[in-house]
C-alpha cells in the first residue's frame, strides 16, 4: 500500500487527504446517535472544516495557479497544515475498522471504539487540531470569502443597475400607474441587509442550483421552517443569477417577495403584475404587449388569466428567463394562497424550455402537494450548511458588534450555546443576540446564556412579558397597527397614532408625544425600522414594520393565549374594531380639521392620511364590532362637516374609481389657497354613504331627505376649512339627486359595483344594492339623471350585470335607450360587460338594438370586441345591423378581428358581414387583425376573400404596412404569400410597408421585405423614404442594412428633406456619424428647415451641431425655411449654447436673410434677452425687422 504522505506530497494531494480524513471523522461521529454536547460541538466543527477544505479545493481547481493570488495563498496555507493533517490521519486510523483483522482483534477494536474516540482528551485534542488547521487556513479562507463576497456585491450593483434600467426605459408612466405593480426591490434590499458575508454560498455553489441555472425548463423549491432565513437565501440567489446571467444575450430576470405586511404583495395578481413589468422593461418591443393589455383592461386591474397570458408571451421573447419567488407561505392561506399556487402551477405547466423558476416557502402541506417537487428539485434548509451559516453569522456578530465585543472572553461560550440551541433558525439567534446586546454586566450575560428559551414562541413570550407595565398599552397599539395594516407605516404615522389615549379615545398630541427611539424601546426586538424610498415623492422615508413574519404569526395564533403574554393577543375582529375607533377618533378631533388644509397640517397630524384610508377597511373587517364603530362614522358624516371635508381631502374613496386614481391629496395641496378645482370632486355625505355601502349611515341620512340636513345647516352657518369648499358642496347639493363624483349621483353609485369585484365580494352582499336603490327611488331619486362614468343608473347596472337592479330601474321608468356615458347606452354597456341575461332583459324592454354611441359605436360592436358569442348571436337574432358603422373600430367585424375573436369573426362572416367594409382607426378588418398580430383571423379573412391591398385607416394605409410596423413576421409572411403588393403606396405617416418597418426598427421585417423585392427608395409619407424614417428614429442597424442594400443616402423628400436632416432633428449622433461616413451631402438643401445644420440648430442638438461643423458644414449657408441660416434659427429658438458654438466657429453675426432679417432680429422678436446680449457682445448690429 502506498504511503499516504507520498500520495499527498503535492498541495492537491494534501487537500484531498484533508477532505478524505475530515469526512471520515464526520461520518464516524455523525453515526453515533447519543451525542453529548461536547461530541456535538466537535462534529459541527468537523463539518465546518470539511466545508472550508472543499471550498478551497474547488477554488484551486477553478483558478490559474501561476497568476491567481488566491491559489498561491491556498498552497502556502495547505503546506503549513501538513503535520496536523498527518496527526488527524493517524487519529482516523485508530477509529477505522480494519477488515483484515480477525475476530479477536475486531472485538478489541470495538471496545476501543466505545472508549477512545469519545474520551474527553480525544475530543479536546481534535478541537485543538481543528482550531490549528482553521488558523493556518484563515488567510486563504478570508481571501476566498472576499472574492465570493465581491462577486455577490457585484451582483448587488448589477441588480441595482438592472432595476434602474427597468424604471427608465420602454414602459410609459401611464402604463406603470395603471398596472400598479408592487415594488419587489424594497423587500430585496431588506433581505440583503440581513445577509452575512458568506451566507448562502453553499446554495449558489451547490450542484442543484448550478443545474437550475443551465438546465432547460428547470425548477427549484427551497423550503424550511419559520425564521430559517429563506428570504435572505433568496436574495443571494437573485444576486448570483443577475451576476452570472444578466450579461448574456436576451436574458430576462424577474423576482418577487410575498410579504405578510403589505397587501399588494400577498396575492398572485401582485406577483404577476410585478413580474410582467420587470420583464417587459428588460425587453425591446415588449411595450406593445403590455399596451395591448392596457387597452383591454384600462378601466381596472387585468384578471389573473390575462396577466398569465401576457407573462407567457413576454417570457417567450427571451432566450432565457429566470423567475425567483420568495415566501409563498406569506400569502394568506385562507383567501390568497390557493390562487398563488394555481398561478405557479400554471406557469410550470407551460413547460417552456427557456424558463427557470425558483420558489421558497415553508414546508407546508398545501404548498408541497401543489409543487410536487422531486428530490432533485427540493432543497431543505434543515442541513449542516445552514448550521454553518448560522455559526458564521454568530461569529461575525460577536466579533464586530461594539456591544458584544466587550464579552470577548465569553465569545466561544456564546457561539457554542447559540449554535446548539438555534436548530437552524436565524431569527432565534437574532433575538438572543439582541438580548445579549442589552446586557450591561457579566451577570446579565450569565443569566441570558443560562436560561436560553426553547424556541421562537418562548422567545417572543419573554420579549412581550419584559415590556414595562407602563408601556403595555402603547406596545399593544403599535403591534396591532402594524399587524392589521395593509402596508408598512411610516415612523411619523406611528408616532401620530400613539398620540391617541386609547383608554379615553381622545387625541392628546401634547401629553403623548413620542420619539422614534421610543418605538424601539416600547417593542424591543418585535419591530424594526427601515429607510425606503417614498413611492410618491421619491424621498427617503423611515418606516416601521413587524420584525419578522413569525412575530405576527405568534401574536395572531392560539398559542399566545395559553401563555403569559396573552394580553398581546391580536384577534382579527376585536382588533379591527379598535383600529377603526382609533382612526375615526383621530379624524374627529376638532383640532385636526381646524384651520387651513396644507402640508403643514399634514406634518402636524401625520396619522391623518392613514386614518382616513384605514377606518373603512377595519370597519368592514370588524364583524360583531360594527355597532361600536357606527356612532363614530355617523358623527363624521352627519354631525361634524369640518371633519367630513378633511377626511375626503385626505383620502377620497371616489378617486379610487377614476383611472390612475384621479386627484389625490398632493394634487390638492399643490393648488395652494385656491383648491376649488380639486374640491369640486368632494360629493355629499349621502353619496359617500352609498358609495361605501354604509347602510346604517345611509338610512340615517336618507331619513332626513326633504328637510334641511345637519350638514346643510352646518355648511350654511359655519366657517369651515375653505369657503369655496363650502360653496362647492352647496352648489352640488346634499340630497338624493346631488350631482357629481365618478358615478354622477347616488343612484348610479348604488346601481354599480363597489370599486371592483374582489373588493365588493369582500365587503358587502349584493342584496344591499337592491335595498339602497329602492330606498333612493322611494325618496324621489331621478331614475334618468345624467352624469358620471356610465351616463345613468341603468347603464351602470347593465354594465356590472345587476339584473335585479336593472329590473327595478326599468319598472320605475328608466329610459332604456338613454344616451351618455362611456358605453353610449345600457344595451352597449351590457354587451361589453358580457351580461347575457341583462341584454335579453333590455331587448325585451324595447332597447334599440342599433342605437349608436359610445366607444364601440353600438352593442354588436361591443359584444364582438369582447368575444361573447351568445350575446352576438342574440343581437343578430334581434335585428342588429351587422355592417353598422361607428365607434373606434368602425364596425363589428373590425372590432372582433382586432381583438382576435376567431369564433365571432366566423359568426359575423357567416351572417353576411361585408369583409371589406371601410371605417374606423384600422380601415378594415384585415388591417385591424394584421396590426394586432391575429394570425388565425388574418388567415380566416384571406380565405374568405378579404381585399389584401385595401386602402384606409387613420395610421396605416393597408394590412401589410400595419403588420410591418408592428414587426409581426408571420403575418407579414402570410400577406406576402397571398400576394400583398409589397410596394403599395399610401398613408400620411409612412407611405410604404418598408418605411413603416424601418421607422419602428423591425430589422427582421425590413430584411424580409427587401428580400421579397421592396423598393428601397420608394417615396411617400411624412418621412419621405425608408432611410429617412429609420434615421429619424435612430434605428442604427436598419440604417446600416438599408445603406448596405443600396439606399440612396441623399434622396430628397418628406418633412425632413433627407436622412441626414432627419437624424439631426432627433439628435441621433451615431446615425449622423454613420451617414456622413457613408457619403451623405452635409450641405444638401431641402425640407422645412433648409439643411442639417439648421435643423440641429432649431432643435438645440448641441452635439450634432458640433459634429456637423467639425465635418465641414457651411455655417453661413442660406436657404430653406423662413429663418435664413443656422445662427438665425438658433437665435429665434433661444438656444444659447448653440448660438455660442456657431459664433465660435465663425458664423457671420450680421448675415442677412430670412423673415427677421438677421439673428439679432430673430432673438429680439422672441424676447430671448440672453441671446441678444451674446449677439451684441459678438458685434451684432441692430436693424429694423423686415
Amino acid at each position: 500500500m502506498a504511503d499516504p504522505l507520498s500520495i499527498a506530497s503535492g498541495v492537491t494531494g494534501l487537500l484531498s487527504l484533508g477532505i478524505q480524513v475530515t469526512k471520515s471523522l464526520v461520518d464516524f461521529y455523525s453515526a453515533y446517535k447519543d451525542q453529548t454536547p461536547a461530541l456535538a460541538k466537535v462534529t459541527l466543527n468537523l463539518e465546518n472544516l470539511l466545508g472550508i477544505l472543499q471550498a478551497l479545493d474547488d477554488a484551486r481547481k477553478n483558478g490559474e495557479p501561476q497568476t491567481d493570488a488566491l491559489i498561491q495563498e491556498i498552497d502556502k496555507a495547505t503546506v503549513g497544515c501538513r503535520e496536523i493533517l498527518e496527526e488527524l490521519r493517524e487519529e482516523c486510523q485508530k477509529f477505522q475498522k480494519d477488515t483484515a483483522l480477525g475476530l479477536k482483534a475486531r472485538i478489541q477494536l470495538v471496545g476501543r471504539r466505545a472508549t477512545y474516540p469519545f474520551r474527553e482528551s480525544t475530543l479536546k485534542k481534535l478541537e485543538e487540531d481543528i482550531g490549528e488547521i482553521r488558523e493556518n487556513l484563515s488567510l486563504a479562507l478570508n481571501v476566498l470569502q472576499l472574492r465570493n463576497q465581491t462577486g455577490l456585491e457585484d451582483g448587488i450593483s448589477e441588480l441595482r443597475i438592472l432595476v434602474e434600467r427597468m424604471n427608465t426605459i420602454h414602459i410609459s408612466t401611464t402604463i406603470r400607474d395603471w398596472l400598479k405593480a408592487p415594488d419587489a426591490t424594497i423587500d430585496h434590499n431588506a433581505a440583503c441587509e440581513k445577509r452575512h458575508t458568506s451566507t448562502g454560498l453553499w446554495l449558489v455553489n451547490g450542484q442543484q442550483f448550478q443545474n437550475w441555472l443551465v438546465e432547460r425548463n428547470s425548477f427549484l423549491w427551497i423550503n424550511g421552517f419559520a425564521g430559517c432565513g429563506k428570504s435572505v437565501l433568496c436574495s443571494v440567489a437573485i444576486q448570483y443569477t443577475v451576476r452570472e446571467r444578466q450579461h448574456q444575450p436576451s436574458v430576462g430576470i424577474g423576482f418577487f417577495y410575498f410579504s405578510f405586511n403589505d397587501e399588494s404583495k400577498r396575492d398572485c395578481s401582485g406577483m404577476l403584475r410585478a413580474l410582467l413589468l420587470q420583464l417587459s422593461a428588460q425587453l425591446q418591443g415588449a411595450e406593445g404587449d403590455i399596451q395591448e393589455l392596457f387597452e383591454l383592461y384600462k378601466s381596472g386591474t387585468p384578471p389573473v388569466k390575462a396577466l398569465l397570458n401576457s407573462l407567457r408571451k413576454t417570457i417567450c421573447r427571451f432566450n432565457d428567463t429566470y423567475i425567483l419567488l420568495d415566501a409563498l407561505d406569506e400569502s394568506p392561506r385562507d383567501n390568497k394562497r390557493e390562487g398563488v399556487l394555481d398561478a405557479v402551477q400554471t406557469i410550470r405547466q407551460w413547460n417552456l424550455p427557456t424558463l427557470h423558476l425558483l420558489v421558497t416557502s415553508r414546508n407546508e402541506m398545501d404548498i408541497r402537494l401543489s409543487l410536487e417537487a422531486p428530490s432533485s428539485q427540493d432543497i431543505s434548509m434543515k442541513n449542516p450548511d445552514t448550521d454553518r451559516d448560522i455559526q458564521n453569522f454568530i461569529s461575525y456578530q460577536i466579533r464586530n458588534d461594539s456591544k458584544l465585543r466587550q464579552w470577548k472572553s465569553r465569545h466561544e461560550e456564546i457561539q457554542e450555546k447559540l449554535t446548539s440551541k438555534a436548530q437552524g433558525v436565524f431569527r432565534y439567534v437574532e433575538c438572543q443576540l439582541l438580548a445579549l446586546k442589552r446586557a450591561r454586566i457579566r451577570n446579565h450575560v450569565d443569566k441570558c446564556l443560562r436560561s436560553l428559551p426553547r424556541d421562537l414562541d418562548e422567545t417572543y413570550e419573554r420579549m412581550l412579558c419584559s415590556i414595562d407595565e407602563e408601556d403595555i398599552t402603547e406596545a399593544r397599539l403599535v403591534l396591532t397597527l402594524l399587524c392589521l395594516s395593509d402596508r408598512p407605516l411610516t415612523v411619523k404615522e406611528l408616532i401620530g397614532a400613539l398620540a391617541i389615549d386609547v383608554s379615553k379615545l381622545q387625541l392628546d398630541r401634547e401629553g403623548r408625544s413620542f420619539s422614534q427611539d421610543d418605538l424601539l424601546d416600547i417593542c424591543p426586538g418585535l419591530i424594526e425600522l427601515a429607510v425606503v424610498e417614498d413611492e410618491g415623492s421619491g424621498e427617503a422615508t423611515t418606516i416601521a414594520r413587524i420584525a419578522h413574519f413569525s412575530v405576527q404569526e405568534y401574536l395572531e395564533s392560539d398559542r399566545i393565549s395559553q401563555r403569559g403574554a396573552a394580553k398581546f393577543t391580536i384577534q382579527k375582529e376585536p382588533a379591527h374594531t379598535e383600529m377603526a375607533q382609533i382612526c375615526l377618533t383621530y379624524l374627529l378631533d376638532p383640532t385636526h380639521s381646524k384651520g387651513e388644509f396644507n402640508k403643514a397640517k399634514l406634518e402636524m397630524f401625520p396619522f391623518g392620511r392613514f386614518a382616513a384610508m384605514q377606518w373603512f377597511h377595519s370597519y368592514n373587517h370588524s364583524g360583531k364590532g360594527k355597532p361600536d364603530i357606527e356612532p363614530l362614522i355617523l358623527r363624521l358624516f352627519k354631525d361634524q362637516p369640518e371633519s367630513f371635508v378633511t377626511w375626503v381631502q385626505l383620502y377620497n374613496f371616489d378617486h379610487l374609481l377614476h383611472p390612475y386614481h384621479g386627484i389625490d391629496v398632493d394634487t390638492i395641496l399643490e393648488q395652494g389657497d385656491d383648491f376649488i378645482g380639486a374640491m369640486a370632486y368632494i360629493q355629499s355625505p349621502l353619496y359617500y354613504a352609498v358609495l361605501l355601502r354604509l347602510e346604517y349611515v345611509f338610512t340615517t341620512l336618507i331619513s332626513s331627505s326633504g328637510k334641511e340636513t345637519t350638514i346643510d345647516a352646518a355648511l350654511n352657518t359655519q366657517k369651515l376649512v375653505c369657503e369655496k369648499v363650502v360653496q362647492t358642496l352647496l352648489d352640488h347639493g346634499t340630497g338624493v339627486n346631488a350631482q357629481g363624483g365618478y358615478f354622477g349621483n347616488a343612484l348610479q353609485a348604488a346601481s354599480s359595483e363597489l370599486f371592483d369585484g374582489s373588493f365588493q365580494e369582500e365587503y358587502y352582499e349584493r342584496t344591499m344594492d337592491e335595498k339602497i336603490v329602492q330606498t333612493l327611488l322611494d325618496h324621489d331619486a331621478d331614475v334618468n339623471a345624467q352624469g358620471g362614468v356610465y351616463g345613468n343608473a341603468l347603464q351602470a347596472a347593465s354594465y356590472v350585470g345587476r339584473e335585479k337592479v336593472v329590473r327595478i330601474l326599468l319598472d320605475q321608468g328608466a329610459d332604456v335607450n338613454a344616451q351618455g356615458g362611456v358605453y353610449g347606452n345600457a344595451l352597449e354597456a351590457a354587451s361589453y360587460g358580457r351580461r347575457e341575461n341583462v341584454v335579453r332583459t333590455l331587448l325585451n324592454h324595447s332597447a334599440d338594438v342599433n342605437a349608436q354611441g359610445g366607444k364601440y359605436g353600438n352593442a354588436l360592436q361591443a359584444a364582438s370586441y369582447v368575444g361573447h358569442e351568445n350575446v352576438v348571436q342574440t343581437l343578430l337574432d334581434r335585428g342588429a345591423d351587422i355592417n353598422a358603422l361607428g365607434g373606434d373600430y368602425g364596425n363589428a367585424l373590425q372590432a372582433a378581428s382586432y381583438a382576435g375573436r376567431e369564433e365571432v369573426v366566423q359568426i359575423l362572416l357567416d351572417r353576411g358581414a361585408d369583409i371589406n367594409t371601410q371605417g374606423g382607426d384600422y380601415g378594415n378588418a384585415l388591417q385591424a387583425a394584421s396590426c394586432a398580430g391575429r394570425e388565425e383571423v388574418v388567415q380566416i379573412l384571406l380565405d374568405r376573400g378579404a381585399d389584401i391591398d385595401a386602402q384606409g385607416g387613420s395610421t396605416f394605409n393597408n394590412a401589410l404596412q400595419a403588420a410591418s410596423w408592428a414587426g409581426l413576421e408571420k403575418v407579414v409572411q402570410t400577406l406576402l404569400d397571398h400576394g400583398a403588393d409589397i410596394n403599395a403606396q399610401g398613408g400620411s405617416l409612412f407611405g410604404s410597408a418598408l418605411q413603416a418597418a424601418s421607422w419602428a426598427g423591425q430589422e427582421k421585417v425590413v430584411q424580409m421585405l427587401l428580400d421579397r423585392g421592396a423598393n428601397i427608395n420608394t417615396q411617400g409619407g411624412d418621412y419621405g423614404n425608408a432611410l429617412q424614417a429609420a434615421s429619424w428614429h435612430g434605428r442604427e442597424k436598419v440604417v446600416q442594412m438599408l445603406l448596405d442594400r443600396g439606399a440612396d443616402i441623399n434622396t430628397q423628400g418628406g418633412d425632413y428633406g433627407n436622412a441626414l436632416q432627419a437624424a439631426s432633428w432627433t439628435g441621433q449622433e451615431k446615425v449622423v456619424q454613420m451617414l456622413l461616413d457613408r457619403g451623405a451631402d452635409i450641405n444638401i438643401q431641402g425640407g422645412d428647415y433648409g439643411n442639417a445644420l439648421q435643423v440641429a440648430s432649431w432643435v438645440g442638438q448641441e452635439k450634432v451641431v458640433q459634429m456637423l461643423l467639425d465635418r465641414g458644414a457651411d455655417i453661413n449657408a442660406q436657404g430653406g425655411g423662413k429663418y435664413g441660416n443656422a445662427l438665425q434659427v438658433a437665435s429665434y429658438r433661444g438656444h444659447e449654447k448653440v448660438v455660442q458654438i456657431l459664433l465660435h466657429h465663425g458664423a457671420d453675426v450680421n448675415a442677412k436673410g430670412g423673415k427677421y432679417g438677421n439673428a439679432l432680429g430673430a432673438a429680439l422678436q422672441e424676447g430671448h434677452d440672453k441671446v441678444v446680449q451674446i449677439l451684441l457682445d459678438n458685434g451684432a448690429k441692430p436693424e429694423p425687422i423686415v
